[in-house]
């Protein structure tokens, strides 16, 4: 089960845009390291004290309306250190590998 709700915004021939919002009471077990197969930008709406790490990097404050780029196949994960809730847009990009 995934630890978010998602609705699709726009989809066309190059990427799904979907909204994302996470709850605030989701555990860290909850927000696990993982990887994608396709090319991805996120983008914060709502919600304060949420990072974004990378594999082999320290986690990264998210800023609303900042994009953050995930290529293709590359460890990552979301942190909540201040239990806000979380709404973000997600760009997924199809059929197109390391666009980034």
């Amino acid at each position: 089960m995934l630890p978010f709700k998602e609705n699709i915004i726009q989809e066309n021939s190059k990427f799904v845009l979907v909204e994302r919002k996470f709850s605030s009471n989701l555990s860290s077990k909850e927000l696990t390291w993982h990887r994608d197969k396709e090319d991805r930008e996120v983008i914060l709406k709502k919600g304060t004290g949420w990072y974004i790490q990378f594999d082999n990097e320290l986690p990264t404050l998210m800023s609303v309306n900042n994009v953050y780029k995930i290529p293709s196949y590359t460890w990552h994960r979301i942190i909540n250190k201040n239990k806000t809730n979380l709404t973000i847009e997600v760009k997924k990009y199809k059929w197109i590998q390391n666009k980034f």
